[in-house]
């Protein structure tokens, strides 16, 4: 048997080194990709951002030029925030997967940052969420009973938005501490809320002995994030009985923006599992419904504003189609809002929307002739077994419609930058 020399030994062991190298080095340029974001149109400034991948990480590092932005790995998507661009720029972004950036670092470690912003917590009754450490809201899932009311469907109370100023009426989510000035009416009006008036024939929007429930059965997910913080729902809506007919998947998003705002992303999706779904057509609801704190009302010489897109403001609003429709008004010497926006591809986008100057703001896309005299019906039929998906989001702001740029915001949402890989 021949002997192999030293000198042959350690030529081999170097070859195998640096062939080993080699593919290391080539496997890291593969791992490491180009992502080029473009404004178009408009001028961005605080955008959630996604881009599907494709290669299964469940980390990532990105980079635009030397500066390390946060981001998050969730849903096959990876998740970021643009956080200035002007329009007609682009950026472009040098995204390693499988690499542990800073925030992982630090959270191994165990030290509190600033990038693991949006954190869920979930108990028994509700899920707290948290942005930077700060409340933002509380999200109560169980149905409870709080003095005479009895609450029947999940809901979104206290909901903070800039400087942790409340903006959604506190009654009847609690009776404690209430504001002189908190208007005690319909009962039913929870803060924020997803519900609907006629829902093969049930009343799944008031409180009343006859109406039906929304019934919660799983968190399919609860997750948190330096980026985004999310939960998805399966909740049965029911007859008074409980008897259930119509389900349905509900996914909330939440994220930590560039600027004092705050974002809600809300997506509905209603499926026929218990056989054919019809929805009645009445003013009587809205798939995202909001009821406003007091400052925000807009009648009886409140100083209130309610504006749509179309710059119909106050009473003019009610009824009328639009992308979006906004609330604000003066909250201890500063001005503070929140709008709704609809997602285009929603049914019947522009929706219509049941807003009242008294403080309800909710947007209704079946109540079509409940809204416009003459109008062809809205009722809408769901076949057994098939899903309607609808979106909206949530924009907390400071300042009106014009102070909080609404209408750029809502085109960041409507028509997004545009994200390309390499």
């Amino acid at each position: 048997m021949d002997i192999v020399s030293l000198p042959r030994v350690s030529t081999i062991v170097l070859a195998v080194f640096v062939m080993s190298f080699a593919g290391y080095r080539a496997a890291a340029a593969d791992a490491a990709r180009t992502l080029v974001v473009e404004a178009g149109k408009h001028a961005r400034a605080g955008v959630p951002m996604s881009v599907a991948i494709t290669d299964g990480a469940a980390k990532a590092k990105m980079r635009d030029g030397a500066k390390e932005i946060p981001c998050q790995v969730a849903e096959g998507k990876l998740w970021w925030i643009l956080d200035e661009l002007a329009a007609g720029a682009t950026r472009t972004y040098a995204v390693e997967f499988g690499a542990e950036s800073s925030a992982d670092a630090k959270s191994a470690a165990g030290e509190t940052r600033r990038g693991e912003a949006v954190e869920l917590k979930q108990t028994k009754e509700t899920i707290d969420v948290t942005i930077d450490g700060k409340p933002f809201t509380t999200y109560h899932f169980t149905n409870p009973k709080i003095g005479a009311q009895q609450l029947r469907r999940p809901y979104f109370w206290p909901v903070l938005g800039p400087d942790q100023a409340e903006m959604t009426r506190p009654w009847p989510c609690t009776d404690a501490n209430l504001p002189a000035n908190v208007q005690k009416d319909h009962p039913h009006h929870t803060s924020l809320w997803v519900a609907y008036g006629e829902v093969n024939g049930v009343d799944n929007w008031s409180n009343g002995d006859k109406a039906g429930w929304q019934v919660h059965k799983e968190f399919q997910a609860v997750a948190s994030g330096p980026v985004v913080g999310y939960f998805r729902q399966a909740l049965d809506w029911t007859a008074a009985d409980k008897k259930p007919n119509l389900a349905e998947v509900r996914t909330v998003r939440i994220y930590r923006l560039a600027h004092t705002g705050r974002v809600i992303d809300l997506e509905v999706a209603l499926q026929a599992k218990y056989g054919k779904v019809i929805f009645g057509d009445t003013k009587e609801g809205g798939i995202v419904s909001t009821r406003m704190r007091s400052e925000f009302v807009s009648e009886k010489n409140l100083p209130g504003r309610l504006v749509n897109a179309q710059g119909l403001a106050g009473a003019a609003a009610w009824g009328k189609r639009s992308e979006w429709c906004d609330c604000s008004g003066p909250v201890e010497g500063r001005k503070l809002g929140y709008a709704v926006f609809e997602t285009p591809g929603n049914l019947r986008f522009p929706t219509w929307w049941h807003a009242r100057t008294y403080g309800l703001l909710s947007a209704n896309p079946f109540g079509t002739s409940s809204f416009e005299k003459g109008a062809q019906k809205g009722d809408y039929t769901l076949e057994a077994d098939k899903e309607l998906t609808l979106r909206y989001r949530l924009y907390f702001h400071a300042g009106d419609e014009k102070e909080g740029n609404v209408a750029a915001r809502y085109a960041d949402y409507a028509d997004p930058p545009k994200a390309t890989w390499k």
